[in-house]
């Protein structure tokens, strides 16, 4: 891995939550064959002309960019704005994939939720910032409700009228 990174801004408990999930240091080291990792090689490029790199800014996580034999970093170390929205969306999607495959089972065992979102937090590095639990948590509930729909829909599809 390289130490050449690119910077993303995102919310306090997905910035904890990567930099836990990718060993606890900054700037986080993408697992090499991942598809985050695989995103970075694919889209950045060489700095375009006129365009200044900044430095890190408050609330940007640093992520090194992979160093592949034909894809250099310190070469091709630019994402556009696009491209870090992109990487923020599969950060996202990642996040939400961890936090149902720990809540949805045990949530349904009829435990307090609160007290599942903080066991989920302090199991992945996650640090109340006064937020946190209720984004969290309000995550959750809108993944629960899409499928609650989606088995609402379907379940209605096999009752013949």
């Amino acid at each position: 891995m390289s130490e050449i990174c690119i910077y993303v801004k995102m919310p306090s408990y997905l910035r904890q939550w990567l930099i836990h999930r990718h060993g606890g240091s900054e700037p986080v080291q993408l697992v090499r064959g991942s598809a985050e990792s695989d995103f970075l090689k694919k889209s950045t490029t060489k700095l375009p002309s006129g365009v200044i790199q900044l430095p890190q800014q408050e609330d940007e996580l640093a992520i090194c960019i992979p160093y592949y034999k034909s894809h250099d970093p310190r070469t091709y170390n630019y994402l556009s704005p696009h491209g870090k929205h992109h990487l923020l969306e599969m950060l996202k999607n990642d996040f939400k994939v961890d936090l149902w495959e720990y809540l949805h089972d045990i949530d349904r065992c009829g435990s307090e939720l609160n007290s599942l979102i903080y066991q989920f937090m302090e199991l992945n590095g996650i640090k109340e910032d006064g937020t946190s639990s209720d984004t969290i948590k309000k995550i959750y509930q809108r993944k629960k409700n899409c499928y609650k729909t989606a088995l609402n829909r379907k379940m209605k599809k096999k009752i013949p009228t």
